[in-house]
């Protein structure tokens, strides 16, 4: 009973702190819709494809950033789920669900392709090295998409 008891305040220890807004920090979202996730293409950094996000604006919770630079980078209103992964340099990964099913507005000029790729699409472009930070966080995608987080949560990528 004592050890149900200690693994219950642990639990609500965890979900009293998962929704806490998290320090300004470089974010972006994992956006799955059944079983394609939205990507972008850059238009910078080699036109690789990326999921949305960027940079703080240096005041806004990690949260927020990878909210806005989603709506900017592909025009898709999300909200904001649990830490997926941080990545080189404090970069927060979150999963994020969609708000609609339609873009609000076009991209913005950092992106020349909005694109909801599944799974073979993700494991070509893998092959074909055109995932930006190829070798880290691309890697974990494929694996989220068909739902195997539990292995990469929170996962440190230093």
């Amino acid at each position: 009973m004592l050890q149900l008891l200690c693994f219950v305040a642990q639990l609500a220890v965890v979900a009293a702190t998962a929704h806490q807004d998290a320090p300004p920090s470089h974010a972006g979202c994992f956006v799955s819709n059944g079983t394609t996730m939205l990507a972008v293409k850059l238009t910078y950094d080699g036109y690789l494809f990326d999921i949305p996000g960027g940079r703080t604006d240096g005041h806004e919770p990690a949260q927020r950033t990878a909210e806005r630079e989603t709506f900017e980078e592909s025009g898709y209103q999300v909200s904001i789920g649990e830490l997926l992964a941080t990545v080189r340099g404090g970069f927060n990964i979150y999963k994020c669900y969609l708000q609609d099913s339609i873009p609000h507005k076009g991209p913005d000029h950092e992106v020349s392709l909005v694109k909801w790729m599944d799974a073979s699409e993700i494991e070509g472009h893998l092959q074909h090295h055109e995932w930006r930070f190829q070798d880290d966080q691309a890697r974990f995608y494929l694996d989220w998409l068909q739902g195997n987080n539990g292995q990469h949560r929170r996962l440190l990528v230093a």
